[in-house]
């Protein structure tokens, strides 16, 4: 959109995109093995499997769907967990988003560069290294194709960016909210 009808996009904001990077940077994160994605495609088409992970083996959901150490869910402050908790128990039903999840992880293998040149929106993009989707390296060189582009990574926090999301609303507010005044 940003790309092909600039004039309608005010502000461009990205968070862990599942983005285009040369070959010659290194991979964020190894890809999953093929159990583990056949097991992850499983669960994801199916509302009583997902239910059964959230309540049989909520760790592992954190790992493969959220892509997050779950270590880092764990010991993160009380409201940041309620967070996480809201947005797992929201997922359900899966089985309504199962096609649009699955065709993200057949693009995630066929990305090619876009002409991110021509974005004139303010931007902002967010990226963190341990995000288990490997975004990380996408991010970093999208901010970089954008000028002006605003860059902003994390270490740590997985691909929904635990322990910073009030840093990263923030962040957005000031893209959108342009001169706000505390």
């Amino acid at each position: 959109m940003a790309i092909r009808h600039p004039d309608r996009v005010n502000a461009l904001v990205v968070l862990v995109p599942l983005a285009y990077k040369p070959d010659a940077l290194p991979n964020s994160a190894k890809p999953l093995a093929p159990w583990a994605e056949a097991t992850l495609m499983q669960l994801i088409g199916s509302d009583f499997l997902f239910w059964v992970g959230l309540h049989v083996a909520r760790d592992q959901v954190i790992q493969y769907v959220l892509a997050t150490p779950p270590r880092q869910v764990s010991s993160a402050s009380a409201e940041e967990r309620a967070r996480i908790n809201a947005m797992m128990d929201r997922i359900l039903p899966v089985s309504a988003r199962a096609a649009g999840l699955r065709s993200d992880s057949v693009m995630a293998n066929h990305l090619g560069p876009s002409n991110l040149a021509l974005v004139r929106a303010p931007t902002l993009v967010v990226g963190v290294r341990d995000d288990g989707f490997g975004t990380y390296a996408g991010a970093e060189y999208t901010a970089s194709q954008i000028k002006g582009a605003k860059f902003i990574g994390y270490e740590q926090g997985g691909h929904i960016w635990v322990g910073h999301q009030v840093e990263v609303m923030a962040e957005i507010v000031k893209l959108l909210v342009p001169n706000e005044k505390p």
